[in-house]
Protein backbone atom coordinates (compact mmCIF):
# COMPACT_ATOMS: atom_id res chain seq x y z
CA UNK A 1 0.00 0.00 0.00
CA UNK A 2 2.80 2.09 0.91
CA UNK A 3 4.98 1.51 -2.00
CA UNK A 4 1.73 2.52 -4.46
CA UNK A 5 1.44 5.34 -2.57
CA UNK A 6 4.43 6.93 -3.33
CA UNK A 7 4.83 5.42 -7.11
CA UNK A 8 1.69 8.18 -7.47
CA UNK A 9 3.30 10.74 -5.98
CA UNK A 10 3.91 13.32 -8.80
CA UNK A 11 7.62 14.30 -9.94
CA UNK A 12 9.00 17.56 -8.90
CA UNK A 13 10.81 19.04 -12.06
CA UNK A 14 13.83 20.79 -11.25
CA UNK A 15 13.28 24.57 -11.35
CA UNK A 16 14.57 25.97 -14.37
CA UNK A 17 16.88 29.02 -14.94
CA UNK A 18 14.97 31.96 -14.97
CA UNK A 19 15.55 34.61 -18.47
CA UNK A 20 17.16 37.10 -16.77
CA UNK A 21 19.78 34.43 -14.53
CA UNK A 22 20.43 32.70 -18.15
CA UNK A 23 21.22 36.52 -19.74
CA UNK A 24 23.89 36.76 -16.93
CA UNK A 25 25.28 33.56 -17.37
CA UNK A 26 25.18 34.57 -21.42
CA UNK A 27 26.81 38.01 -20.91
CA UNK A 28 29.84 36.84 -18.40
CA UNK A 29 30.94 34.61 -21.19
CA UNK A 30 30.46 37.27 -23.61
CA UNK A 31 33.14 39.55 -21.50
CA UNK A 32 35.53 36.50 -21.39
CA UNK A 33 35.07 36.46 -26.02
CA UNK A 34 35.64 40.49 -25.52
CA UNK A 35 38.76 40.35 -23.66
CA UNK A 36 39.88 38.38 -26.38
CA UNK A 37 38.88 40.34 -28.85
CA UNK A 38 40.46 43.51 -27.20
CA UNK A 39 43.69 41.43 -27.03
CA UNK A 40 43.77 40.36 -30.44
CA UNK A 41 42.88 43.19 -31.77
CA UNK A 42 46.03 45.15 -29.76
CA UNK A 43 47.74 42.03 -31.37
CA UNK A 44 46.95 43.06 -34.73
CA UNK A 45 50.51 45.20 -35.38
CA UNK A 46 52.58 42.15 -34.18
CA UNK A 47 51.28 40.04 -36.86
CA UNK A 48 52.10 39.44 -40.45
CA UNK A 49 48.47 39.32 -41.40
CA UNK A 50 46.90 42.85 -42.10
CA UNK A 51 43.75 44.09 -40.56
CA UNK A 52 41.57 42.97 -43.50
CA UNK A 53 43.18 39.42 -43.27
CA UNK A 54 41.76 39.24 -39.76
CA UNK A 55 38.45 41.28 -39.98
CA UNK A 56 38.08 38.18 -42.77
CA UNK A 57 38.63 35.86 -40.77
CA UNK A 58 36.60 37.06 -37.87
CA UNK A 59 33.25 37.01 -40.32
CA UNK A 60 33.77 33.99 -42.49
CA UNK A 61 33.98 31.95 -38.74
CA UNK A 62 30.22 33.26 -38.15
CA UNK A 63 29.05 32.81 -41.96
CA UNK A 64 29.95 29.29 -41.99
CA UNK A 65 28.93 27.91 -38.74
CA UNK A 66 25.64 29.73 -38.59
CA UNK A 67 24.82 29.22 -41.96
CA UNK A 68 23.08 25.72 -41.53
CA UNK A 69 20.97 26.92 -38.55
CA UNK A 70 19.41 30.09 -41.24
CA UNK A 71 17.33 27.70 -43.27
CA UNK A 72 14.58 27.74 -41.15
CA UNK A 73 15.32 31.54 -40.67
CA UNK A 74 15.57 33.59 -43.60
CA UNK A 75 11.89 34.52 -43.79
CA UNK A 76 13.05 36.42 -40.83
CA UNK A 77 14.83 38.92 -42.40
CA UNK A 78 11.82 40.14 -44.18
CA UNK A 79 10.61 41.42 -41.24
CA UNK A 80 13.43 44.09 -40.58
CA UNK A 81 12.49 47.38 -41.46
CA UNK A 82 15.14 49.92 -43.52
CA UNK A 83 15.62 51.87 -40.51
CA UNK A 84 16.70 48.75 -38.45
CA UNK A 85 19.39 47.68 -41.48
CA UNK A 86 22.20 50.59 -40.87
CA UNK A 87 21.50 50.61 -37.13
CA UNK A 88 22.41 46.15 -37.35
CA UNK A 89 25.24 46.11 -39.47
CA UNK A 90 27.00 48.87 -37.89
CA UNK A 91 27.98 46.36 -35.41
CA UNK A 92 29.99 44.33 -37.80
CA UNK A 93 32.72 45.93 -40.07
CA UNK A 94 32.36 49.43 -39.41
CA UNK A 95 32.84 49.08 -35.72
CA UNK A 96 35.59 46.41 -36.11
CA UNK A 97 37.67 48.54 -38.50
CA UNK A 98 37.43 51.24 -36.21
CA UNK A 99 38.19 49.60 -33.49
CA UNK A 100 41.16 47.87 -35.24
CA UNK A 101 42.89 51.33 -35.85
CA UNK A 102 42.58 52.23 -32.55
CA UNK A 103 43.99 49.38 -31.04
CA UNK A 104 47.32 49.61 -32.87
CA UNK A 105 48.48 52.63 -31.15
CA UNK A 106 47.31 52.27 -27.63
CA UNK A 107 48.27 49.94 -24.52
CA UNK A 108 45.05 47.11 -24.32
CA UNK A 109 44.02 48.61 -21.35
CA UNK A 110 42.84 51.68 -23.32
CA UNK A 111 41.26 49.60 -25.59
CA UNK A 112 39.16 47.27 -23.13
CA UNK A 113 38.62 50.50 -21.08
CA UNK A 114 37.42 52.53 -24.01
CA UNK A 115 35.66 50.12 -26.24
CA UNK A 116 33.92 48.55 -23.19
CA UNK A 117 33.60 51.51 -20.19
CA UNK A 118 31.81 53.78 -22.69
CA UNK A 119 29.11 52.38 -24.65
CA UNK A 120 26.74 52.80 -21.53
CA UNK A 121 27.14 56.62 -21.56
CA UNK A 122 26.52 56.80 -25.13
CA UNK A 123 23.45 54.75 -24.69
CA UNK A 124 22.29 56.87 -22.18
CA UNK A 125 23.32 59.98 -24.91
CA UNK A 126 21.96 58.91 -27.32
CA UNK A 127 18.52 57.80 -25.24
CA UNK A 128 18.04 61.51 -24.74
CA UNK A 129 18.71 63.13 -27.87
CA UNK A 130 16.60 60.30 -30.02
CA UNK A 131 13.73 60.04 -27.27
CA UNK A 132 14.28 62.54 -25.06
CA UNK A 133 14.75 60.20 -22.05
CA UNK A 134 16.34 61.68 -19.37
CA UNK A 135 19.08 59.70 -17.44
CA UNK A 136 17.79 58.81 -13.71
CA UNK A 137 19.19 60.06 -10.85
CA UNK A 138 20.51 56.90 -9.56
CA UNK A 139 22.49 56.55 -12.12
CA UNK A 140 24.27 59.31 -12.58
CA UNK A 141 27.00 58.12 -10.06
CA UNK A 142 27.77 54.60 -11.58
CA UNK A 143 27.76 56.32 -15.09
CA UNK A 144 30.39 59.20 -13.52
CA UNK A 145 32.37 56.54 -12.26
CA UNK A 146 32.91 55.33 -15.58
CA UNK A 147 33.81 58.05 -17.31
CA UNK A 148 36.05 59.24 -14.71
CA UNK A 149 37.77 55.74 -14.61
CA UNK A 150 38.21 56.23 -18.42
CA UNK A 151 39.18 59.90 -18.24
CA UNK A 152 41.74 58.71 -15.22
CA UNK A 153 43.63 56.18 -17.37
CA UNK A 154 44.25 58.42 -20.12
CA UNK A 155 44.87 62.00 -18.33
CA UNK A 156 46.94 60.96 -15.57
CA UNK A 157 49.42 58.64 -17.00
CA UNK A 158 52.98 59.58 -16.38
CA UNK A 159 54.06 59.71 -19.78
CA UNK A 160 53.23 62.26 -21.86
CA UNK A 161 50.43 61.83 -25.22
CA UNK A 162 51.80 61.42 -28.26
CA UNK A 163 49.69 62.31 -31.77
CA UNK A 164 49.41 58.11 -32.08
CA UNK A 165 47.99 57.71 -28.51
CA UNK A 166 45.15 60.12 -29.18
CA UNK A 167 44.38 59.28 -32.72
CA UNK A 168 43.86 56.11 -31.46
CA UNK A 169 41.86 57.02 -28.48
CA UNK A 170 39.79 58.67 -31.07
CA UNK A 171 39.33 55.76 -33.02
CA UNK A 172 38.44 54.02 -29.97
CA UNK A 173 35.56 56.59 -28.66
CA UNK A 174 34.40 56.25 -32.89
CA UNK A 175 33.69 52.62 -31.73
CA UNK A 176 32.71 52.85 -28.51
CA UNK A 177 29.93 55.29 -30.62
CA UNK A 178 29.38 52.93 -33.05
CA UNK A 179 28.41 50.19 -30.77
CA UNK A 180 26.56 52.40 -28.36
CA UNK A 181 24.04 52.51 -31.88
CA UNK A 182 24.67 48.95 -32.71
CA UNK A 183 23.01 48.23 -29.22
CA UNK A 184 19.86 50.50 -29.22
CA UNK A 185 19.42 48.17 -32.65
CA UNK A 186 19.51 45.07 -30.98
CA UNK A 187 16.79 46.48 -28.53
CA UNK A 188 14.35 47.41 -31.78
CA UNK A 189 14.80 44.35 -34.03
CA UNK A 190 12.70 41.44 -33.65
CA UNK A 191 15.43 39.15 -35.58
CA UNK A 192 16.75 36.47 -33.14
CA UNK A 193 20.46 36.19 -32.10
CA UNK A 194 21.57 33.68 -34.72
CA UNK A 195 19.89 35.63 -37.60
CA UNK A 196 21.37 39.27 -36.27
CA UNK A 197 25.22 37.27 -36.41
CA UNK A 198 24.70 35.52 -39.86
CA UNK A 199 22.95 38.56 -41.47
CA UNK A 200 26.16 41.06 -39.97
CA UNK A 201 29.07 38.48 -40.68
CA UNK A 202 27.43 38.26 -44.19
CA UNK A 203 27.26 41.43 -45.11
CA UNK A 204 30.93 42.07 -44.21
CA UNK A 205 32.39 39.07 -46.14
CA UNK A 206 30.95 40.38 -49.14
CA UNK A 207 32.24 43.46 -48.65
CA UNK A 208 35.51 41.90 -47.85
CA UNK A 209 35.91 39.80 -50.75
CA UNK A 210 35.14 42.26 -53.43
CA UNK A 211 38.10 44.15 -51.78
CA UNK A 212 40.41 41.32 -51.87
CA UNK A 213 38.85 40.32 -55.11
CA UNK A 214 39.79 43.52 -56.60
CA UNK A 215 42.99 43.98 -54.78
CA UNK A 216 41.62 47.11 -53.00
CA UNK A 217 43.57 46.59 -49.51
CA UNK A 218 47.00 44.75 -49.25
CA UNK A 219 46.42 40.76 -47.71
CA UNK A 220 48.70 38.75 -46.67
CA UNK A 221 46.27 36.07 -46.13
CA UNK A 222 47.39 33.39 -48.53
CA UNK A 223 50.87 33.27 -47.82
CA UNK A 224 50.44 32.61 -43.62
CA UNK A 225 51.09 29.77 -42.34
CA UNK A 226 48.02 28.09 -40.34
CA UNK A 227 50.40 28.97 -37.26
CA UNK A 228 49.93 32.03 -37.96
CA UNK A 229 46.28 32.35 -38.49
CA UNK A 230 44.87 29.72 -36.07
CA UNK A 231 44.79 32.18 -32.83
CA UNK A 232 42.90 34.70 -34.92
CA UNK A 233 40.46 31.44 -36.21
CA UNK A 234 39.62 30.68 -32.47
CA UNK A 235 39.41 34.34 -31.20
CA UNK A 236 38.01 36.15 -33.85
CA UNK A 237 36.62 34.20 -36.02
CA UNK A 238 34.59 31.74 -32.93
CA UNK A 239 34.71 33.98 -29.70
CA UNK A 240 34.05 37.45 -31.46
CA UNK A 241 31.77 36.12 -34.34
CA UNK A 242 30.49 33.34 -33.52
CA UNK A 243 29.56 33.51 -28.97
CA UNK A 244 30.13 37.40 -28.48
CA UNK A 245 27.79 38.32 -31.74
CA UNK A 246 24.88 36.02 -30.71
CA UNK A 247 25.68 36.05 -26.86
CA UNK A 248 25.63 40.05 -26.85
CA UNK A 249 22.09 39.90 -28.90
CA UNK A 250 20.72 37.41 -26.43
CA UNK A 251 21.96 39.37 -23.27
CA UNK A 252 20.06 42.48 -24.37
CA UNK A 253 16.94 40.81 -25.11
CA UNK A 254 17.04 39.51 -21.36
CA UNK A 255 18.18 42.17 -19.51
CA UNK A 256 18.59 45.39 -21.61
CA UNK A 257 20.54 47.52 -24.13
CA UNK A 258 21.84 49.81 -21.01
CA UNK A 259 22.27 47.14 -18.23
CA UNK A 260 24.48 44.69 -20.90
CA UNK A 261 26.54 47.38 -21.80
CA UNK A 262 27.03 48.59 -18.29
CA UNK A 263 27.95 44.65 -17.23
CA UNK A 264 30.06 44.64 -20.39
CA UNK A 265 32.10 47.55 -18.41
CA UNK A 266 33.97 44.95 -16.43
CA UNK A 267 36.03 43.67 -19.68
CA UNK A 268 38.69 45.95 -19.32
CA UNK A 269 39.64 45.04 -16.13
CA UNK A 270 40.11 41.13 -17.09
CA UNK A 271 41.68 42.57 -20.31
CA UNK A 272 44.59 45.00 -18.81
CA UNK A 273 44.94 42.11 -16.52
CA UNK A 274 45.56 39.02 -19.49
CA UNK A 275 47.80 42.17 -21.25
CA UNK A 276 50.36 41.95 -18.20
CA UNK A 277 52.11 38.55 -19.62
CA UNK A 278 51.06 38.56 -22.89
CA UNK A 279 52.26 42.18 -24.47
CA UNK A 280 54.33 42.80 -21.13
CA UNK A 281 51.96 45.60 -20.25
CA UNK A 282 52.30 46.96 -17.06
CA UNK A 283 49.62 48.68 -14.55
CA UNK A 284 50.32 52.28 -14.04
CA UNK A 285 48.77 53.71 -10.72
CA UNK A 286 46.73 55.94 -13.02
CA UNK A 287 45.75 52.53 -14.69
CA UNK A 288 45.28 50.60 -11.75
CA UNK A 289 42.96 53.68 -10.63
CA UNK A 290 41.23 54.05 -13.53
CA UNK A 291 40.08 50.49 -13.88
CA UNK A 292 38.99 50.82 -10.02
CA UNK A 293 36.43 53.15 -11.01
CA UNK A 294 34.93 51.86 -13.97
CA UNK A 295 34.54 48.71 -12.15
CA UNK A 296 32.68 49.89 -9.21
CA UNK A 297 30.17 52.01 -11.69
CA UNK A 298 29.55 48.73 -12.70
CA UNK A 299 28.90 47.27 -9.52
CA UNK A 300 26.69 50.24 -8.15
CA UNK A 301 25.00 49.94 -11.70
CA UNK A 302 24.35 46.56 -11.34
CA UNK A 303 22.24 46.85 -7.77
CA UNK A 304 19.47 49.25 -9.59
CA UNK A 305 16.65 47.62 -11.35
CA UNK A 306 14.99 49.71 -14.37
CA UNK A 307 11.50 50.83 -13.52
CA UNK A 308 8.71 48.64 -15.09
CA UNK A 309 6.82 50.58 -17.45
CA UNK A 310 5.31 49.82 -21.14
CA UNK A 311 6.98 52.80 -22.10
CA UNK A 312 8.86 51.85 -25.81
CA UNK A 313 11.73 54.17 -24.37
CA UNK A 314 12.44 52.76 -21.34
CA UNK A 315 11.99 49.36 -22.82
CA UNK A 316 15.26 50.51 -24.52
CA UNK A 317 17.29 50.72 -21.09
Amino acid sequence: MEATQQQQQPIVSKPKLSPMLLGYIVMITVLCAWSGLHLSLRAIGGSELTTLDIAFIRFSVPTLLLLPFMVSRFHKLKSMSLSEIPLILLGGLPFFMVAALGAKTVPAAYVGNILAGTPALFVAILLYLVYRQKVEKRKIMPLSLILMGVLVMILAQPIPLTSDVVTGIMFLVTGSIIWAIYTLGLKRTRLDPITIGFTISLNALIILSICIAFGLFESNLATSSFQTIWPFLLVQGLGTGVIATVGYSYAVSKLGSARATLLGSLAPVLTAVLAIPLFNEQLSIATMIGLFLTALGVILASYIRPKTTTSVKEKLC
